[in-house]
């Protein structure tokens, strides 16, 4: 299982995310990090607006995060160019309770993103794998998705956070809670 994971991550460094899934019904960023959110949160926003701006798609973007960030997640959104008409919170729960699992199954029930079923959810490069298995496992087989990763933080030590989520990826999985393997 490691030589697959490092091979899944040495393809996640191969170029820059510049395309939208033409039949997406909506862009679902994942939160990243606590207000003021100036990290991996900023990162996947910047993403989504580039891509909606590139595409020129007027599909939903929905922040799906944690109670607390609302108004963050709106201004975040809002400044980088997200028109509000299209934008929306997601809220998974206060913090210590929202995490990418949850996030996944708010999103199967919540009526703001119940009926989407080809959706598009952005998180950071690195934790792409662990995401995919997680969508994998909690999202309705009938929901199409793919999952896209904002460029890292380059002051970050990449090796030791690919390294923390291959581990989580195995202690994940053997407890049941995602995939082993990507759909």
């Amino acid at each position: 299982m490691l030589n697959e994971l490092l091979e899944e991550f040495s393809r996640l460094y191969k170029g820059p995310v510049d395309s939208l899934p033409a039949d997406a019904s909506a862009l679902i960023i994942l939160a990243g990090d606590r207000p003021p959110m100036k990290g991996e949160s900023l990162s996947r926003v910047k993403l989504a607006a580039n891509l909606l701006e590139k595409t020129g798609a007027p599909i939903p973007v929905i922040f799906s995060g944690v109670t607390e960030e609302r108004q963050a997640a709106m201004l975040m959104m809002k400044e980088a160019g997200i028109p509000s008409e299209i934008s929306s919170f997601q809220d998974c729960g206060g913090f210590g309770i929202a995490n990418t699992k949850t996030q996944f199954e708010v999103f199967m029930e919540d009526p703001l993103t119940k009926g989407f079923d080809k959706a598009v959810f952005v998180t950071n490069v690195c934790y792409v794998p662990r995401v995919r298995r997680t969508a994998g496992k909690v999202l309705d087989p009938s929901v199409a998705y793919s999952v896209l990763g904002a460029p890292e933080d380059p002051s970050c030590n990449l090796f030791l956070k690919v390294m923390e989520e291959i581990d989580k990826i195995i202690r994940y999985s053997t407890k049941g809670d995602i995939l082993g393997r990507p759909l």
